[in-house]
């Protein structure tokens, strides 16, 4: 099962995050998206490039929201909101190789994601989790079966919100729809990332 590390500095601060994203250095089967939001765009580049450095080439980057960013960084990729600009539309303007990330909230809106050629989507929430209470109860397990099934496409699918190791179980029955998970707090709180990763790849 593939990994994506969704960063939250204000959560853990720069000192715990760097950390991370160098334990995580070369590390198989796992992508980072990182979320920054300073004021400033010279601080939110140069916090991509030190993220690139750290996780090193052999790990997928992806920039949350900021296309430019990514790019002047040497990401891999960006990812964009559910309301952010149409995935075709970043395409357009991307260099050969580039990717291209969408959050969803439903299976129906994760289905256009992948017919309209995201390169990586994510799901969610599928458990519940505290950051998202406000926007309605959880879509549950059951919700990723009305996604199209791997085999039919090629983007990357993964489940998010609420997701640990206590709750991965529930997700088995639906390996042939997601690809693997996303997560911030099982991440953040792990005492060893690293070995999280092969944890995961070997499930």
């Amino acid at each position: 099962m593939k990994a994506l590390y969704v960063t939250d500095r204000e959560a853990i601060g720069g000192e715990r995050l760097d950390a991370i994203l160098s334990a995580l250095c070369g590390a198989p089967g796992v992508t980072v998206l990182l979320r920054e939001s300073p004021p400033e765009d010279r601080e939110r580049l140069a916090r991509a490039r030190d993220a690139r450095t750290r996780l090193g080439e052999a790990v997928p980057l992806l920039v949350h929201r900021r296309f430019d960013v990514a790019i002047a960084a040497g990401a891999d990729g960006v990812h964009l909101p559910s309301d952010g600009l149409p995935v075709a539309r970043v395409r357009a303007h991307a260099p050969r190789g580039f990717r291209v990330g969408v959050s969803t909230h439903a299976a129906a809106e994760a289905g256009r994601a992948i017919a309209g050629r995201a390169d990586l989507v994510v799901i969610g929430p599928i458990f519940d989790t505290p950051s998202k209470r406000r926007y309605g109860p959880p879509l549950g397990p059951a919700a990723l079966a009305d996604l199209p099934p791997r085999a039919s496409h090629g983007a990357e699918v993964y489940a998010i919100g609420g997701v640990d190791e206590t709750t991965m179980d529930a997700l088995a029955p639906y390996a042939d729809r997601i690809s693997g998970v996303a997560a911030i707090r099982l991440f953040q709180e792990s005492a060893d990332p690293r070995a999280l990763v092969e944890r995961l790849a070997a499930r």
